[in-house]
């Protein structure tokens, strides 16, 4: 699997961020975000309960950023753009520690309401590599990474580009970063917000910490060209 988390963390990080960000969103989707925080609590619980080990995990609408001029900088001198961003998770649950293993995807679109265009991005979370049968045996070959960022266009599916960016906390606040460029950066520089935001920050910087010291081990594979490394299949899960 690709990583895990704590899902009463998950849980409590969505709805943090539903209420620092609230002016970022749409109204409605300050209420997708808490619903997806319980929406997850409540899988996890029915697990319990069942004995089930898997569970699907997805927002039940898109995530709707509302529309910005500031996405090059502090002037708001361009076009207005949108972005939604929707989750679809497997998540797997071990009784060991109440970590659940996790695999998906948070898909982001941004939208330009005048030319009816829209960009799509994927923040693909994996195990990596590449299975391959010849002559009836298994293989392991490399064809992407673990974590990786991929665009839907005219041409799919490549490029694949390594990525730090992959939890959907993380995904969620990067894109408000990128249509509220000077807007965010104030905003999370206040006290309120600073105070709504609760563990977020330090839990991101942990996260970023563990990803950059697993592309470091990765890297160091003597055996391959460091690019070629990046595709090779995650041993095992990180803690996020």
């Amino acid at each position: 699997m690709s990583f895990t988390f704590i899902p009463n963390e998950m849980s409590d990080d969505l709805v943090a961020l539903s209420r620092a960000a609230s002016p970022f969103f749409s109204a409605q989707s300050v209420h997708t975000i808490e619903r997806l925080a319980a929406d997850l609590t409540n899988a996890v619980a029915n697990c319990k309960h069942t004995g089930q080990t898997q569970f699907q995990w997805k927002t039940t609408a898109p995530i709707k950023i509302r529309e910005s001029r500031q996405y090059k900088g502090g002037t708001e001198d361009f076009s207005p753009l949108s972005a939604e961003l929707t989750v679809e998770y497997t998540c797997t649950r071990r009784d060991a520690d109440e970590r659940l293993y996790a695999e998906g995807v948070t898909v982001m679109r941004i939208k330009d309401p005048d030319k009816e265009e829209e960009k799509v991005l994927h923040f693909d979370a994996e195990k990596g590599g590449w299975t391959e049968m010849h002559e009836g045996k298994e293989r392991i070959r490399s064809g992407h990474p673990a974590f990786h960022m991929q665009f839907y266009g005219l041409i799919n599916d490549i490029p694949r580009v390594p990525s730090l960016i992959v939890h959907p906390i993380d995904v969620l606040t990067w894109a408000i970063l990128e249509l509220h460029q000077k807007k965010w950066r104030d905003h999370v520089m206040s006290v309120s917000s600073k105070s709504k935001l609760r563990l977020i920050p330090k839990r991101q910087r942990c996260r970023f910490d563990c990803i950059l010291q697993a592309w470091r081990q990765t890297i160091a594979k003597p055996d391959y060209l460091a690019i070629v490394a990046m595709q090779t299949k995650v041993s095992e899960p990180l803690l996020l």
